[in-house]
């Protein structure tokens, strides 16, 4: 039951996103995006029975709200990781543990798969909120910069904010808006730019910081290794 359902949302939710898209109706988008996030989410657990009571208002809500109560659920207290494309998630991913000093092992992780209980428990976005936003981009390897300026293109032709960007060192630093307060990388946007700047940066990057400066949503990147170091 799980996986159809999350099939008939994901389907749904592609078809609502390309018609807002199409008909720049960001309300419409929006809605998309949800279903599809719902969608890769009921796909991947064994069925709607296996949820709690609380899902079918969490369902009919945002799916910030879902994410949030997802990630309460779990106990997430480990940095968030956000993962370049490689061969088990061709899309890239953000990893969150539960264990504050947790580190995920890229050799375990596969795309599809929400809910991590072991090598390291966890939660698992692949692909992102937003990777649709971002697949047709050409960044790997490419450097932030570059992949940077290309997903502020994408997002400036759906009426998107762009996010501002700064490279310093092993550092980089973000200012996005963002809607998404209760689970930030659960919002489309701000998932489609985190992966793509992995992707050009070519590593693995750690969310050192998060906050909110001046109506947008500051995050504080560390570069933290290529691919290979995780396995």
């Amino acid at each position: 039951m799980g996986r159809l359902s999350g099939g008939i949302l994901t389907a749904l939710g592609t078809v609502l996103w390309y018609l807002g898209g199409s008909l720049s109706n960001q309300a419409m988008v929006n809605l998309g995006i949800g279903s599809i996030i719902i969608g890769i989410v009921a796909f991947s657990l064994p069925g709607w029975k296996c949820l709690p009571l609380e899902t079918g208002d969490v369902l009919s809500s945002s799916s910030c709200a879902f994410f949030s109560n997802l990630a309460s659920d779990v106990g997430l207290k480990g940095k968030v990781f956000v993962i370049p494309p490689y061969e088990n998630l061709p899309h890239g991913g953000i990893f969150i543990p539960v264990s504050p000093k947790g580190k995920p092992n890229l050799g375990r992780l596969f795309e599809g798969r929400v809910l991590y209980s072991e090598p390291e428990p966890g939660l698992l976005l692949s692909p992102v909120p937003g990777w649709r936003l971002i697949e047709d981009l050409e960044i790997i390897g490419s450097g932030v910069g570059y992949a940077s300026s290309a997903v502020s293109g994408v997002l400036d032709r759906f009426g998107l904010s762009a996010p501002k960007v700064f490279e310093e060192g092993e550092n980089v630093e973000i200012y996005v808006k963002s809607p998404c307060r209760e689970f930030p990388y659960a919002d489309a946007v701000l998932s489609a730019v985190l992966v793509a700047l992995a992707a050009g940066a070519g590593e693995v990057l750690t969310v050192e910081e998060i906050g909110e400066v001046k109506g947008y949503l500051r995050l504080l990147l560390k570069r933290a290794g290529g691919v290979e170091k995780w396995l």
